[in-house]
């Protein structure tokens, strides 16, 4: 299979790293179009002004300027490569990927991106032990060995999204999407003009909540059985059918769409 990888990391990451040498053991062709420097929390942004520099620094490996979508749309209309991939595995990114955080995760952004040109994909990410580790060799394997089993359930609909705990208990569960509340936290200086706010100070996310010791535990506002955030809690490694796009199928929708007949008979 060739298999393009990304990431939100940039592409010195020990995450991307650690996967490509795993998979090329398993046979598979690698080639690599990564963001040039770290490009965390991007989102599914794009960039709409100024220059993309794309830069090979090995054969068939490229790094990118821009965020992880352009990674993506570049190595695809920017004809990097010479056929399209089987396959874009996104990560394997440093910190969860899970509950509202795929919002944010540029990780996620890349593998839809992905989809949305009819690509198959997947997003993967690890947490960090006590210790500052982060479980790449487990969670590279558990991809190689599942890979034949997912890869058919991906599609231009349908990103997976993989996420592995520290304390991996050898399983795996199928989850939903948990909705959690962060507790989020900005440090700030003002003046009577302005106020400035540093960046570096954020806390904010899955992955800065849980690792944060003697702080306040993440509050879950809904029902946790069955989603991504007690799965890892539990160590078992978390797997969710992501829809690229939001769906239409909802009760408001219903709602409208009836609303909508209705004026029309005024």
């Amino acid at each position: 299979m060739t298999i393009l990888l990304t990431n939100d990391d940039g592409y010195k990451s020990e995450g991307i790293a650690i996967l490509e040498s795993f998979l090329k053991r398993a046979g598979h062709e690698i080639w690599v179009c990564a963001p040039s420097h770290e490009r965390s929390a991007s989102s599914h942004s794009m960039t709409l002004r100024g220059e993309i520099i794309v830069t090979e620094y090995s054969l068939m490996h490229y790094h990118c300027s821009g965020t992880p979508s352009d990674c993506i749309l570049y190595a695809r209309k920017g004809n990097l490569f010479p056929r399209i991939p089987d396959l874009v595995i996104s990560g394997i990114n440093h910190g969860y990927n899970i509950s509202t955080d795929i919002l944010y995760s540029g990780t996620v952004g890349a593998a839809s991106e992905a989809a949305l040109m009819d690509m198959k994909s997947i997003a993967i990410s690890c947490m960090k032990d006590s210790q500052g580790q982060f479980p790449f060799v487990h969670a590279a394997q558990f991809l190689v060995d599942h890979l034949s089993s997912f890869y058919p359930l991906c599609s231009a609909e349908t990103i997976l999204n993989i996420n592995m705990p520290p304390n991996w208990n050898g399983n795996w569960k199928a989850c939903g999407m948990s909705h959690l509340d962060y507790h989020d936290a900005v440090e700030k200086q003002q003046n009577a003009d302005q106020k400035t706010y540093d960046t570096n100070g954020v806390r904010f996310g899955t992955s800065i909540i849980m690792s944060l010791k003697g702080g306040i535990p993440p509050v879950q506002k809904c029902d946790s059985e069955g989603t991504d955030f007690q799965a890892v809690t539990d160590g078992f490694a978390s797997v969710s059918a992501l829809s690229v796009l939001p769906p239409l199928n909802t009760p408001v929708q219903e709602k409208l769409v009836a609303m909508g007949k209705r004026s029309i008979h005024v």
